[in-house]
Formats: structure tokens, sequence, C-alpha cells
């Protein structure tokens, strides 16, 4: 904005996209937009602002952490690359069972997910491990309710991807426009992208919706609402 640097963040869910614009991009924006305890489920990646505030019913994105246990396997030291294929493996055994939950006998699931939930727990465990790996081991290990959530509940996704996908065309704009120049600038883009983002998602006008929200304030009716009527 006018130069100096602002954080974009985006709280979505399937019907609804929201966007603030802050100059902070730790933990008090959450609190500030979520409350100071959410009871709903956060799906984050796992950068510190997300970690601190962690809700009760956290969800870490799992894209994530696999994308470092893949960088294991680059490095030049074998040790490390041994840790990050082992570790690899299992979660590609995990996903390979969790995509076939619906079509899988109950039994046959539940029993591999258990193995692959203990060789993962024996991994996370290990003390004897390069620098690198013992990292991504004490985070899976710390954080194991946090990154297995979404076996046990189907309506939680195990990645954020929801949220990147929201975010994309904000990333787009930000780098067509170059910013804003003033607070009412950072105000005005935050709630357009919200209303586009959401009408998109609940299949409106989002031209309708402004054309509505301009009449309501000309003739003093109700405005019309982002917040759907049904999940």
């Amino acid at each position: 904005d006018n130069g100096d640097r602002y954080w974009i963040w985006a709280f979505c869910t399937r019907l609804l996209g929201f966007f603030t614009v802050d100059a902070s991009r730790g933990s008090q924006v959450l609190k500030r937009v979520l409350g100071e305890t959410f009871k709903g489920t956060v799906i984050s990646d796992f950068f510190p602002a997300y970690v601190k505030y962690a809700s009760a019913l956290q969800q870490f994105c799992l894209a994530h952490l696999i994308r470092d246990i893949k960088f294991l396997t680059t490095l030049p030291d074998t040790a490390n690359q041994q840790f990050g294929s082992r570790i690899l493996r299992q979660f590609k055994r995990l996903f390979y069972f969790w995509h076939f939950r619906h079509t899988m006998p109950r039994e046959r699931y539940d029993r591999n997910l258990s193995v692959i939930k203990r060789n993962l727990r024996a991994l996370a465990s290990e003390k004897q491990l390069p620098q690198k790996s013992q990292n991504v081991a004490k985070r899976l290990d710390k954080h194991w309710s946090s990154y297995l959530r979404f076996i046990d509940d189907p309506l939680i996704a195990p990645t954020n991807n929801l949220a990147e996908q929201t975010i994309r065309t904000v990333v787009i704009d930000r780098k067509i426009t170059q910013g804003t120049r003033s607070e009412w600038g950072r105000q005005w883009s935050e709630r357009i992208w919200t209303v586009l983002a959401t009408c998109r998602k609940q299949k409106r006008s989002s031209w309708k919706f402004i054309r509505d929200c301009v009449l309501a304030q000309r003739l003093g009716i109700p405005y019309p609402s982002l917040i759907p009527t049904s999940v």
C-alpha cells in the first residue's frame, strides 16, 4: 500500500471467502477475525502464527508437510534420504487407502490405517536422525493429532487447497494493480475480493449482488447478504 508492505489474509469455507488486509502477519489477526478461541476447525499450513493460534480441532496441511519430507530425499547425505523415503512411503500408503475409504470393506480399511499410523508413529519417534530429518519427525510427533485429524472426521480436508484456490485470483489482482494507495483502497480491495469469491463459491452473480447493494443504499431497503441460506 503506497510502498508499504501489507498482508492479504484469506479465510474461507466451501461457500464463503473472506479477505482482510493487515500490516501484521501475526496471530492477532486470527484473534481479531475468528475470536480469542475458535470452536471450529482451522485448516492451515505450518506458519508460526497459525501454530500459535491453534484451534482445538486444528488440521495442519499435509501437502506442506509432504513437501518438506520430499525435500529430505533431495539432500546429499544418505541418512536424510532414507528417512525421507521411509516416511514418504507410509504417507503414500495412507492416502492410497484413504481415497478408497468409501468402497473398501471397513474392517480392511481400519486394519491397514492402524498399521500405517503405527509405522508413522515409530518413524516420528526416532531419535538418531540428522537435524533436518529430526525437525520433521519432531513436528509430526508433537502435532500428531493435528496432522491426522482428517482420517476420523469426513468433513475435514487433509490440505488447505481450498484456501490456495480461493486466494489465487487475489494474487493475480495484486500483481496487476500493484497494490493500493490508502486505507480506503485497502478496504475496497478486501471487500470486493470477499464479494467476488463468495459469489463464485455460491454460484451467484456478483454483478447482481453489487447492483442490489447500490439499490439498497439508494432506496433505503435491506441490503442483500452473502451469508449462505443452506450449508
